[in-house]
């Protein structure tokens, strides 16, 4: 009898870590299976918003957290004014970040004049060059205010204010080809998390550069997306709609240019709620817990 009480104390003390373990995760509001999230908010944070410009077929897009300001592209040449002058109605005076996703002129055209308007802390694009008359003219303006860009090839990460963002380039970069643009394949991705809120931002990714991002195992399921190239349908697009199921999508398309019917579909299929710039500013805001989008009329 001695013998069998001994063989049940060493059991049980064999079986206590476990034990203690499946208690600790329960009394968490986890499980064993279940990590706990603890960087989640338990009550609302200080906000964060994005507003996403009506610049025609052209990425103009500007995130304020408190003091902090970042712009991740700059639209058209014409659309650097009308950039500058919202930020100074939003009450801002300087950027913390410039985020350039690639040098196609509805994406860094307007930057020049920015960085001539506000001081601008950080400056981040992809690690290749071009010829177009817009990208001369934007490095021309980063050369005279002495502000050295930061050309990645790995990933970037960065705080603003209440928020992180995480930059990341393609794993390798397109070879230039004289037959075909390449520079869409270029683009940066930014993803920005707010407490529970992801939000990503595809810049004019395409099949290549998609296909680069979902097999690297970043995609994640997030609450916004700023949809890649404008609405254009390419055939990657189901499967990044299905990895990243967004709540909201937003689109910078224009009347002349707006997002195809394929790409809507896609969309409406997964639930999204769609908003095209082409019909006015769409703003989003987050306060960790919620996000909330709404569009000028």
């Amino acid at each position: 009898m001695k013998a069998k009480r001994t063989i049940c104390f060493i059991l049980l003390a064999a079986l206590l870590p476990a034990i203690l373990a499946v208690n600790a995760a329960c009394g968490r509001g986890g499980s064993p299976n279940q990590p706990h999230t603890t960087d989640e908010p338990a009550a609302p944070m200080e906000e964060l918003s994005v507003s996403v410009l009506k610049v025609g077929k052209a990425d103009a897009i500007i995130l304020k957290t408190g003091e902090s300001c970042m712009v991740i592209d700059a639209g058209e040449e014409d659309d650097g004014a009308e950039i500058c002058a919202f930020l100074e109605k939003s009450g801002v005076s300087r950027v913390d970040a410039l985020i350039i996703t690639h040098f196609d002129k509805d994406h860094v055209g307007g930057a020049d004049k920015l960085i001539d308007a506000f001081p601008v802390e950080r400056v981040i694009m992809p690690d290749y060059e071009s010829t177009a008359a817009q990208y001369l003219e934007f490095i021309a303006a980063l050369e005279k205010k002495s502000i050295a860009p930061e050309r990645i090839r790995s990933n970037t990460e960065l705080s603003l204010g209440t928020a992180q963002v995480l930059v990341e380039p393609p794993v390798n970069y397109p070879a230039p080809s004289a037959n075909e643009e390449t520079d869409n394949d270029c683009s940066l991705i930014t993803t920005v998390t707010h407490g529970r809120n992801r939000l990503i931002f595809m810049g004019d990714a395409e099949k290549y550069r998609l296909r680069d991002w979902l097999d690297g195992g970043a995609a994640q399921s997030c609450d916004f997306i700023k949809v890649p190239h404008h609405g254009r349908y390419n055939a990657m697009l189901s499967e990044l709609f299905a990895a990243v199921r967004p709540k909201y999508a937003v689109i910078c398309s224009s009347d002349k240019n707006p997002a195809e019917d394929k790409t809507l579909k896609l969309l409406s299929n997964i639930g999204a709620e769609v908003y095209e710039t082409r019909f006015g500013n769409v703003a989003a805001i987050s306060n960790g817990i919620s996000l909330e989008l709404s569009q000028e009329g």
